[in-house]
């Protein structure tokens, strides 16, 4: 096995072990090891429960969403399906840099199961519109909300925050202008492309045109199906804004665990939120880095030095490696009883 096709096997699990290594090293090094266990040891299991049951209801939610959109072309498809899409998306998500690899391996399992690629690709970027506007349009308010708490923060978070929440708004600004005129958007993207490309950020002009040709005609086509059903649009809209403040809830419940009272769960959830928009673009999996600074920086000061320690390697457990662990489990078992199946149904042709 050479060392390329190692690490497309195993890179996943190295990038895994790596970050729990530096997790402990960072640990180790900031806080005493003996106060960071003894404060780990008396959490609250009950509000740690509670915060891996939001997981399962932002899943919940996600399938609902989901299920949804497919009955838009399959009346008859079933929340089972939908909640198998969800937890390919959720892994997928997590494993590979910038959350690249779950929209791909959603489209397969579509595909799978006898689904056009025009369907299944615009039923994705409806997902994915969906959230997006849901998630810039919360993070928006909780930064308008927290604007004092945010001005006298540090620097580094600010231009965190800054930084992602740009990143974030021009996805939802790119779904804006294509609602409106899809040859607007694409004399915008195209010149982005060209100058990108003049400073010499990306070599292959042609290439690059192409994918964003694709792009923008699979936007056109899911807005044009959004706007076909406006009030089912609208609904799914709060739909996704009450799933993301039920994530965002995660971080409160942890804080709960802690012993933590000071600090209201409104200012919690509203400051995830910011911290949300602040990791999404750093391009690892999980957002790792981003996610770890952001949460130092933003949640610092809120929960104290231990605690704030401990209640970032809690709030990583139940969003990072609990998900990836659980889905991981699912899809490996899911992929046996296919496997099985199929291996049963050409026994009995053969027969």
């Amino acid at each position: 096995m050479t060392i390329k096709n190692f690490l497309k096997k195993y890179g996943n699990f190295i990038f895994l072990f790596v970050l729990i290594v530096l997790t402990i090293v960072v640990i180790a090094t900031q806080v005493d090891l003996k106060e960071f266990i003894d404060t780990l040891s008396k959490a609250n299991l009950f509000f740690i429960g509670i915060g891996i049951l939001c997981v399962v209801i932002f899943w919940l939610f996600e399938a609902f969403i989901f299920l949804h959109l497919f009955r838009r072309s399959r009346s008859d498809e079933k929340f089972s399906f939908a909640m198998v899409i969800t937890l390919v998306g959720q892994y997928y998500n997590l494993v590979t840099p910038g959350a690249s690899g779950g929209q791909p391996l959603q489209l397969l399992e579509m595909t799978r199961k006898n689904y056009p690629v025009g369907i299944g690709t615009a039923v994705l970027v409806q997902k994915y519109a969906l959230y997006q506007i849901a998630v810039v349009f919360t993070a928006l308010v909780s930064i308008i909300i927290n604007w004092n708490t945010l001005a006298t923060s540090s620097p580094a978070a600010q231009w965190l925050v800054g930084i992602g929440f740009l990143v974030n708004s021009l996805g939802v600004i790119l779904v804006i202008i294509l609602s409106l005129s899809e040859n607007v958007a694409r004399i915008i993207v195209f010149s982005i492309v060209k100058f990108l490309c003049a400073i010499r950020l990306f070599k292959d002009k042609e290439k690059l045109i192409a994918k964003a040709e694709k792009y923008i005609s699979d936007y056109s086509i899911a807005i044009e199906d959004i706007k076909n059903h406006k009030k089912e649009t609208v609904i799914l809209m709060l739909v996704s804004i009450v799933q993301i403040l039920i994530y965002f809830s995660i971080n409160y419940w942890v804080y709960r665990s802690l012993g933590l009272k000071a600090a209201s769960p409104f200012f919690i959830i509203t400051m995830q939120a910011v911290l949300y928009i602040a990791m999404t673009f750093v391009p690892l999996p999980g957002g790792s880095g981003g996610a770890e600074v952001g949460f130092a920086l933003l949640f610092g000061p809120i929960y104290g030095k231990v605690n704030a320690s401990v209640g970032l390697v809690l709030w990583r457990f139940i969003t990072f490696f609990f998900i990836i662990l659980f889905c991981g489990i699912f899809l490996a078992v899911r992929e046996f009883y296919l496997g099985r199946k199929k291996l049963s149904e050409a026994s009995e042709d053969q027969t």
